[in-house]
């Protein structure tokens, strides 16, 4: 068994007492950990899909690594539209923080793809990433795969985001087709919880550490839900337990 919490979109700024969307990104984000830390669920690694920053800026990745380092476990990061992958290199170089990386533990092989696209909020998994994807589903030994980008690999019925997807998700399921291997998609970008299936693969997003949109909407619009985050446990039989946490529960 594996555990893993997912965060995702937390949008931190270089001041972090600077606002949103009416809310300030450093404090909710703070408040995420700190339900982590209480929840005594325990986590053998981190995964925090994209949008880790508003403005770009190095400061705001340092808040970042300042307030994930205190859990003490491994931190699997891959960027969203809004990062600059240059400073988000730069900056995750410390121990305990990994970088579109991947790792094989208790037979499942956990996967951190790129799918962001310079100067567009879209997606596009590049021709090198997914060779990369497509080499590490041929070699890994382990029995089962999990893996994890930031844009959603689907349509979630609200117009305007699904406008600003994953380009090129054909591509992808052209590799993922027909190996039972591959268990799950986790994603975020849709700053709202969904649980959907492409075939036998679930596909599930993950509530933003900050502000939520409106689900079934056709255009922007935001919604009230609170900050929450994810909870995800892989089991030794391929099977997959998740559960969002908010932080109003």
């Amino acid at each position: 068994m594996i555990k893993i919490i997912q965060i995702t979109d937390p949008h931190l700024l270089k001041d972090q007492n600077d606002s949103f969307r009416d809310v300030k990104p450093f404090e909710t984000l703070k408040l995420v950990i700190d339900r982590i830390k209480r929840s005594n669920w325990g986590c053998d690694m981190v995964i925090a899909t994209g949008d880790l920053t508003q403005d770009n800026t190095k400061e705001s990745y340092i808040h970042y690594i300042k307030l994930l380092e205190s859990l003490n476990t491994p931190i699997y990061t891959i960027p969203g539209n809004h990062d600059n992958k240059t400073i988000m290199r730069s900056v995750l170089k410390k121990p305990l923080f990994h970088y579109c990386d991947e790792l094989v533990m208790h037979n499942w092989l956990i996967i951190g793809i790129d799918s962001s696209k310079e100067h567009s909020p879209s997606g596009n998994i590049s021709q090198r990433e997914l060779q990369r994807l497509k080499s590490s589903i041929k070699s890994t030994n382990a029995k089962y795969i999990m893996i994890y980008l930031h844009h959603q690999p689907i349509n979630i019925n609200s117009r305007w985001i699904d406008a600003i997807g994953l380009e090129n998700k054909n591509e992808l399921y052209e590799i993922l087709n027909n190996n039972k291997k591959i268990r799950a998609l986790f994603f975020g970008h849709i700053h709202q919880s969904i649980e959907m299936h492409y075939g036998d693969i679930q596909v599930i997003g993950t509530p933003s550490t900050c502000r939520q949109f409106k689900p079934n909407s056709n255009s922007f619009a935001m919604d009230n839900s609170p900050p929450g985050y994810r909870e995800i446990q892989l089991n030794q039989n391929g099977s997959i337990d998740t559960n969002v946490i908010w932080l109003n529960q």
